[in-house]
């Protein structure tokens, strides 16, 4: 399969499942919603050492935050159900109830519930409270410049994580142009976030090292920098000196896969010599999203 002279490989990216929750966080002013969702979704990149991935979610066209005010959508992915809770403690805790002015809701209509705002209450060391508020269950905790408001159920929901493509390119600066229009493009589709700086992953990393301690170290078959006499099982195609990896988790198989359409169709530009994607013979995930399947299942 080509798009506009852009190889695709007869590869598959290796996807697995992820639980995720969706917070609506709103504040008084933009700045405060923006700042808060900042720190909220910082240093999680990836399940390698992250704890969760997390980012912001593109606004649904009927999007409105419960109680009118500015807000963000943020999504939270992790391997485990008891993982995702762990980060959601933590990440509201220490980034969303300490800002000024901000709220927390459950942005999730189904799914397994779970008591986030009943465990963040206790920081009000008794004196929380629950209540009604625009609609809603919340729990009310007495903070030193009012009150910090948090739903008191959270619904966490089976998603799939690490669908990607690679983006093969003849230089550095045409490769990054597009990958930047390839998350561009996917940046509009809801219920998804790519969770690296800016979505770009300009280190795409495999499953084990030669050193013991650690569970991933870069794809050396693939780094231009590492002459292919130094590595023999060097796989990569000539006239390449860059590869960027997009990757993308989902509230679902068919978002995902969207995604990747959306987003391979965009990178095809002048410069990119092929798209591929990685997988690891089944070792990370057992969800395979075949790139000609999926382009064919998502026509322009």
């Amino acid at each position: 399969m080509e798009i506009n002279g852009v190889l695709i490989e007869e590869t598959h990216a290796e996807a697995f499942a992820m639980p995720f929750a969706r917070l609506v966080v709103t504040a008084r002013s933009g700045k405060w919603a923006l700042d808060s969702t900042t720190a909220a979704v910082g240093c999680a990149t990836s399940i390698i050492d992250c704890g969760c991935e997390a980012g912001f979610e593109a606004h649904r066209a009927d999007f409105k935050t419960p109680d009118g005010r500015p807000g963000h959508e943020l999504l939270f992915f992790a391997r485990t159900a008891d993982a995702l809770k762990k980060e959601l403690i933590k990440r509201v805790g220490q980034t969303l109830l300490p800002t000024p002015t901000v709220f927390v809701f459950n942005g999730l209509a189904q799914g397994e519930p779970y008591e986030l705002g009943a465990k963040i209450g206790f920081f009000g060391n008794g004196f929380q409270k629950e209540e009604k508020r625009h609609g809603r269950d919340c729990v009310v905790v007495p903070i030193t410049s009012g009150e910090f408001v948090l739903e008191k159920t959270v619904n966490i929901g089976a998603g799939v994580g690490g669908a990607n493509f690679w983006i093969f390119a003849s230089s550095h600066k045409t490769g990054l142009k597009a990958a930047e229009k390839a998350v561009e493009a996917i940046a509009s589709v809801p219920g998804l976030i790519m969770p690296f700086a800016g979505g770009v992953v300009a280190a795409a990393s495999r499953l084990g090292s030669k050193y013991d301690f650690l569970a991933a170290s870069t794809q050396e078959d693939y780094c231009p920098g590492i002459a292919e006499n130094k590595n023999p099982s060097r796989k990569l195609p000539k006239g390449v000196e860059a590869v960027f990896e997009i990757v993308i988790d989902a509230v679902s198989r068919e978002v995902a896969e969207k995604a990747m359409a959306v987003g391979i169709r965009a990178a095809c530009v002048g410069g990119v010599v092929r798209i591929g994607a990685a997988n690891f013979a089944g070792k990370l995930g057992d969800i395979h999203l075949p790139l000609r399947e999926v382009m064919e299942k998502h026509p322009a």
